[in-house]
């Protein structure tokens, strides 16, 4: 073996650093403390929350902020409803047109079998060619039927009648192109796309703080209150343990009052005498909301540590 078949770059195979290096497949990343939101920066504006609310899931915003959000989204869902019904609306018409067509066609198709005419009636015609009759001034087009060959009058040229001996509403061109596959390669048989079809909408506001919405009202939104520290108002603590609240920190809020504790706290005094244990107004279990965090950047946290990307994939 030689010297040169030693190089890193000249093997048979990709190695993982060369892997890492394509921008093919899923990219991950490592993320950090910096790439981490503060437990009480608001999800939308990513600022210290200014009169926070939370929602059932316990995602923390500023009032301002989750107001505008769900305006937003009810303008955006009755845009999308109005398209809907308009669409509704115009396919609504487009049946009413196809079904007009279709009785049109069946009339015309009835006019013309009385007005035939027998080829001994037609000796006096004049032949123009393909079989067709001019009496009159008017063409007349000879139809093959269980009675024989008769001549019907056709103001376009072309039998009502399709193959199946019932009334289409389709143009000769298009029931051609039914017969035959697409040869999309030429300019004129190119395929044309698909029309938008709108769905209906679901009518509810989301929050769209993670990544499986779930909905929300402005009736469910709780007012948290968090308690300042004495002395510096740039920091939150429990009301209990007086202890300084963190990225690392679990709290929870009462939907009842809106007041904050650390986990511990809670399960220690909220829970055995379901009260708050700042106001001492009643509360369930059920009226205990875990704040959703994104942690200190390190897996113990709980938060989300990496974050991916999928891409197409090397071959």
């Amino acid at each position: 073996m030689s010297r040169h078949s030693k190089n890193n770059t000249a093997l048979a195979f990709f190695t993982q650093a060369e892997k890492a290096k394509l921008n093919y497949g899923t990219q991950k990343q490592r993320l950090g403390r910096d790439s981490m939101r503060n437990f009480d920066a608001c999800f939308l504006c990513l600022q210290r929350a200014r009169e926070p609310l939370c929602c059932t899931e316990g995602h923390l915003s500023c009032k301002e902020c989750m107001y505008e959000n769900i305006l937003s989204q009810k303008k955006e869902l009755a845009r999308q409803f109005k398209l809907y019904k308009e669409q509704q609306e115009q396919q609504e018409e487009s049946r009413r047109q196809t079904e007009l067509a279709a009785k049109e066609a069946e009339l015309t198709m009835f006019e013309q079998t009385q007005t035939q005419f027998l080829p001994s009636m037609m000796r006096e015609a004049t032949d123009i060619g393909e079989g067709k009759k001019l009496l009159g001034g008017k063409v007349y087009t000879p139809v093959t039927t269980a009675e024989g060959t008769v001549y019907t009058y056709d103001s376009e040229g072309r039998n009502p009648r399709n193959a199946s001996g019932e009334v289409g509403t389709k143009k000769p061109m298009e029931q051609s192109k039914d017969k035959s596959l697409p040869s999309f390669w030429i300019p004129s048989l190119t395929p044309d796309a698909k029309p938008l079809i709108i769905q209906a909408p679901k009518m509810e506001t989301v929050c769209t703080a993670s990544e499986k919405h779930h909905p929300v009202t402005v009736k469910k939104l709780v007012e948290v209150k968090f308690t300042l520290a004495k002395g510096n108002e740039d920091q939150y603590i429990c009301p209990a343990c007086l202890k300084t609240f963190t990225n690392g920190s679990k709290i929870v809020v009462l939907k009842t009052c809106g007041h904050t504790f650390c986990k511990g706290c809670c399960s220690r005094f909220v829970k055995p005498t379901r009260k708050c244990h700042q106001c001492e107004v009643k509360c369930k279990e059920k009226d205990i909301v875990e704040l959703s965090g994104e942690g200190t950047g390190f897996v113990g946290s709980g938060g989300k540590v990496e974050s991916s990307k999928a891409t197409v994939a090397f071959q």
